[in-house]
């Protein structure tokens, strides 16, 4: 399967989805080949851009992603690429945002794989928000 299903049951963490539809944080999606599939409405506030389709390998590259040090995020070592190739779960990973009008924002989330019924990997879910006070205008 190389296109995550929304209409089956699969669960991340052991959460089912439907615990995520209403969430506060920010959601994305991958599917089982890592492109992201979905964004719900926190997640594109919080990075101020939709971009689907996008692969793993460019990832940080698309989304301006970098370390808390200003260095850019290497793609294969972001949480949710490390989900979704690897089936690994990152719990509080901490990433910084550039966003497209030039504002900055340190991000914290989890990524998690997500399993159909019968526990396969059809996908991978990160799962974030802002942390106050991380605001920093003067880094990438």
């Amino acid at each position: 399967m190389s296109r995550i299903s929304f209409d089956e049951p699969w669960t991340f963490g052991g959460h089912p989805w439907r615990s995520l539809k209403d969430t506060s944080f920010g959601v994305v999606v991958a599917d089982a080949t890592g492109d992201i599939v979905y964004m719900n409405e926190r997640a594109i506030e919080l990075h101020g851009v939709v971009r689907l389709a996008v692969g793993p390998d460019d990832y940080s590259q698309m989304y301006s992603l970098f370390t808390e040090e200003g260095r850019p995020y290497p793609s294969a070592d972001l949480p949710l690429a490390r989900a979704a190739r690897h089936g690994e779960t990152s719990r509080h990973a901490r990433w910084v945002v550039r966003r497209p009008d030039g504002s900055r924002q340190t991000m914290q989330g989890s990524a998690y794989p997500v399993c159909d019924r019968e526990g396969e990997q059809v996908g991978a879910v990160l799962v974030h928000d802002a942390i106050e006070g991380h605001r920093d205008a003067d880094r990438p």
